[in-house]
């Protein structure tokens, strides 16, 4: 079955809230995944499901960068495709 899915603005995407986010860090746990492009912007992959809806969204309004120059160019929580 496919799905279509919206994609959200960098506006949007800064707006989303999650309901989990406190219960979820204070367990030590995740579910949240970033999109992450390399440094010339082509597509790299999405991380593990580790990140908390706080820190998926901090990573990508803060446009966290890794030290090999890729970067953070969006994220998904409970609408993962996968």
């Amino acid at each position: 079955i496919m799905k279509k899915f919206n994609l959200l603005s960098r506006a949007e995407m800064k707006k989303v809230m999650g309901g989990m986010d406190a219960m979820l860090e204070e367990v030590g746990g995740g579910g949240c995944r970033v999109a992450i492009r390399n440094s010339d912007g082509s597509w790299r992959g999405w991380s593990y499901a580790n990140y908390s809806v706080g820190a998926a969204q901090g990573a990508y309004s803060s446009n966290e960068s890794f030290t090999d120059g890729s970067y953070v160019s969006g994220y998904c929580c409970a609408s993962c495709p996968f």
